[in-house]
This record gives structure tokens, sequence and C-alpha cells, in this order.
């Protein structure tokens, strides 16, 4: 009904500027011209009066047409999720899970590739987590398939990304290898700095829960960079305070 009060308040106005428009030049009319121009005028408004009654209910259709294919679809997405054994509340929790993971893998994507590579543990971390999601029967519902798959080539970039800045090294044995993180850190084809060796620590925490334990045919990945990151030196003070109190 907006819509027709709008028409015939612009009907009023054109009549009534129209009108002021015709009584300053009314010397210049005859009666009978100036009885053709109101009935000119009162047919114009009685017209977008009619359309703006046309309009009204045209909107009152469409917005019952509307509530009618909303519940429709919802009908349609309930035995959807019926078909995987599920239903409209787990489907919204596992909705903001993807949503969750998206908003990591953009935050990622974001990163220069040596703040990448400092946070490859993140990486991996998501591809378990899109690995997950994927076990879900959910992820059969298209609108879950097609986010899953763009999440899934994320995560390829950017693992791909940390496949051409990052080296892997391969454990040895202490017997043979004398490899720890401090060894390690000082080959020359590593870093040749053995006070480096907080870099590979915090580059795989999701393998290193203890620097001093590390064990044969473990694949380190080894950071870029020849100096340590806030998070690297910060990493290293606790260790060796924690050395220190003991």
């Amino acid at each position: 009904m907006k819509q027709k009060s709008v028409f015939v308040v612009l009907a009023a106005l054109l009549i009534f500027t129209l009108g002021a428009a015709m009584a300053q030049d009314q010397e210049k009319l005859t009666k009978d011209q100036w009885q053709q121009e109101i009935t000119k005028y009162t047919t114009m408004r009685n017209d977008l009066s009619a359309k703006a009654k046309t309009l009204g209910q045209d909107v009152t259709g469409l917005n019952a047409q509307s509530t009618q294919l909303d519940a429709d679809y919802q009908k349609c997405m309930d035995a959807l999720y019926a078909l995987v054994g599920s239903d409209a509340s787990k489907a919204e929790a596992y909705r903001s899970e993807i949503e969750s993971a998206e908003n990591k893998a953009n935050e990622l994507s974001r990163l220069s590739d040596a703040d990448l590579v400092a946070r490859s543990g993140d990486v991996d971390a998501l591809a378990a987590t899109v690995k997950g999601l994927w076990e879900n029967k959910l992820s059969l519902i298209p609108e879950f398939w097609d986010r899953l798959t763009a999440l899934n080539e994320k995560v390829k970039s950017l693992q791909a990304t940390l496949g051409n800045q990052v080296k892997v090294y391969t454990v040895g044995t202490w017997a043979k290898n004398r490899d720890c993180l401090w060894n390690i850190s000082k080959k020359k084809d590593i870093y040749d700095n053995a006070w480096l060796w907080p870099k590979i620590w915090e580059g795989n925490r999701d393998q290193i829960k203890d620097p001093d334990v590390i064990h044969q045919g473990q694949k380190l990945k080894i950071p870029q960079g020849t100096e340590l990151n806030a998070e690297e030196k910060a990493a290293a003070k606790k260790y060796y305070a924690g050395k220190s109190a003991k």
C-alpha cells in the first residue's frame, strides 16, 4: 500500500503545481479551456490511483508467493538433511564450521610467503579440519559440497606455496648423525647457525612438543630466514628459562 500512497501524493502534487500555474494564466484561458484542463488532470489522477491500486495488489500477491516459496524451499532442505541423517540445526552448526575454516584460509592466503612458512602448522591444521568436514555426510548437500571444494583449492594453493618455500629435513639417529635441533640448525645446508634451532621447533610444533626430543624418521620443515622472529625468540626465552629453573 506504500506504493499507492506515493502515487496519490505525486498525482496531488502534479495537479496542485499545474493548477497554480494555470491560475496565473487563467486570464488567458476561456471557461471551456479551463474545464478541459481540469478534466484532463483529474483523469490523470484517477489513472494513477488505479495503477497504484493494481501495484498494491501485485505486491501483496508477490509477498504471498515469496512466503510460499520460502516454505517450499525449507521443506526441500529439511528433506535433503533427512536423507543424510541430519537436520536444520546440525546443518547450521556445520555451516558455521565451514565459515570458520574459510576465514582461516583467507587469513593465511593474505600472509607473505615468509610469514606463511612460520605458520605452516596452521596450514596443516586447516587441511586436517577440511578433511574432517568432508567426512560429515552433510558435505553431500550441494551448498556445502561447493564451499568445501573451494576450500580444498585454497588449502592446496597454500600447501603448494609452502612446498616451494620450505625445505624438509629427515631426522637421522643420534648415534650416527648426532641429530638434535641444535646440530641440525648448525648444518651448512640448513642455517649454518646453531642458535637458530627455535625456528625449526616453532615450524614443527605439530610434531615436536619438547625441543630436546626428536625421533628418527621425522620430517622436519625448515622455515626460511636468517633471524628469529618474535614468536621464535619468545619460545627460546621460555625454553631457557625453564632450563634455568631446574
